[in-house]
């Protein structure tokens, strides 16, 4: 096969080559989004306290005002600050410290609630809401 300098044979590169090196640039971009993604600051999740802080003051599925003092031993195992709040017929409970308000730019927050059925009296339970809200 003959080399020649026509113009049709100029700036063409062998199918193989061009292959290999759309490949590698195709690898060096995925690289390159998989080590970014990692790196992204993530904010605090409520859910995982929002599960510990309900199982520990729930017994078969009714909350009990009564049972909130465990919830200090369930934030004092988490790595954030964390407030955790049951409301019922007018009525609230707060364990931990006052959650920053949602304007303060230096905290990032989470929030998450759960429906919960309350015991008030023996034999009286009535719908509410735990509420878990963790910041840094």
């Amino acid at each position: 096969m003959s080399r020649s300098s026509s113009s049709r044979d100029r700036a063409f590169a062998e199918p193989t080559v061009a292959l290999a090196a759309v490949l590698a640039l195709s690898l060096g971009v995925a690289a390159y989004t998989v080590v970014l993604s990692g790196v992204e600051d993530r904010g605090p999740t409520a859910e995982p306290t929002l599960e510990r802080v309900h199982d520990a003051i729930t017994v078969g599925g009714v909350a009990d005002a009564g049972r909130l003092d465990r919830v200090r031993s369930v934030i004092a195992r988490t790595d954030r600050n964390a407030s955790v709040t049951l409301t019922v017929a007018g009525r609230h409970w707060r364990v931990g410290d006052a959650a920053p308000k949602s304007s303060d730019p230096v905290s990032i927050r989470a929030t998450a609630t759960r429906r919960v059925g309350v015991a008030l009296d023996p034999g009286r339970v009535r719908p509410g809401r735990l509420r878990v809200t963790v910041w840094r």
